[in-house]
């Protein structure tokens, strides 16, 4: 009932906002609340704040700083870690990695460094290092030890929920 509240606020008010606007904050509202009853951590991104947090149910793990920001204006509101990268390799680095026997860095080495980064089903790439940056890709950069405890806390099938800028506002009166 605690969490209707949310969504009641939000709903008031609603003939001055955009549908399309309130139905985006609804769905990324809706997409927390689930993450919450799920039992298990998840990453949250804070548009408004500035800020992704390592989250389980409602307790704060992990606040770290977002550096840069670019989702475009209405991303995925909510998606699952696919691949936890290792390094970045020129040719492709959305493309799978697979290790071969002559790959003894990825064999070997399983804690994060500067050059990782975290790949979501969505397309979002979170990472430290800029070579990572693509100018039409969907990603967030965030700080080297950020990343590093990130990495190492995320497993693959980790949930991350994306709240857009203005979902605290509510509409506009």
């Amino acid at each position: 009932m605690k969490h209707l509240a949310l969504f009641w606020a939000l709903a008031c008010g609603a003939s001055a906002a955009s549908a399309e606007d309130l139905a985006y904050v609804n769905a990324a509202l809706r997409a927390w609340l689930q993450a919450i009853e799920a039992d298990a951590p998840y990453l949250l991104v804070d548009r408004g704040a500035g800020e992704l947090r390592l989250m389980h149910e409602k307790a704060l793990l992990r606040r770290v700083p977002i550096t840069a920001d670019s989702l475009g204006v209405q991303p995925s509101v909510q998606s699952s870690l696919e691949a936890r990268l290792r390094r970045y390799r020129h040719s492709n680095p959305w493309r799978g990695l697979v290790s071969s026997p002559f790959d003894w860095e990825q064999n070997l080495v399983t804690d994060a460094s500067a050059a990782s980064a975290l790949y979501f089903a969505s397309g979002l790439l979170i990472y430290a290092s800029p070579a990572w940056h693509r100018p039409s890709a969907m990603d967030l950069q965030i700080g080297v030890d950020d990343l590093r405890a990130l990495y190492n806390a995320c497993g693959p099938g980790t949930p991350i929920v994306v709240l857009p800028a203005n979902w605290r506002e509510g509409p506009p009166q």
